[in-house]
């Protein structure tokens, strides 16, 4: 089963409670979250390989629109080309049959994964960057934009 880390990284100041004076993160909204908070390295385990997203880091909400989009992409015309918002980091996905292949601008692996297991892609993301997040900052599951973004990837907790 796929699945994604995210390491929180020491340059950014969004992870330590010191690091956030204003606004507050209940208040944070999709381009705080999206553009200027958060920044992680990401590990993704394709239960073959471990790829890892480095440098310089993505806010975790960035990756997790990703993974939406490129799902709702293969979903609807069988392949799709998403990029991170800031680094054009690129992920490629084209669905074969019942399987899909992803394709790395950052590394040379490809990922070929069950259709079923690729469609969970975003909510796994999604649960390993509440994990992360909540574990650093308690308000956390106050903030309004990550509940709605809960709501449209279909998480439940």
């Amino acid at each position: 089963m796929i699945s994604f880390t995210f390491l929180p990284r020491e340059d950014d100041p969004s992870w330590r409670l010191t690091g956030m004076s204003n606004p507050s993160i209940r208040a944070l909204n999709a381009d705080d979250l999206t553009f200027h908070y958060f920044n992680s390295d990401v590990v993704i385990d394709d239960g073959n390989a471990e790829i890892q997203l480095r440098t310089p880091g993505i806010p975790v909400v960035d990756f997790v629109l990703m993974m939406v989009q490129l799902c709702r992409e293969v979903a609807s015309s069988g392949t799709s080309r998403v990029e991170s918002s800031q680094t054009q980091d690129s992920i490629y996905a084209t669905r074969r049959g019942d399987m899909v292949e992803i394709a790395y601008s950052f590394s040379e692996a490809v990922s070929t994964i069950p259709l079923d297991e690729f469609n969970e892609a975003p909510r796994r993301a999604l649960q390993s960057a509440l994990e992360v997040l909540n574990s650093t900052h308690e308000e956390i599951p106050l903030n309004d934009y990550l509940g709605n973004l809960k709501r449209i990837v279909g998480f439940t907790d």
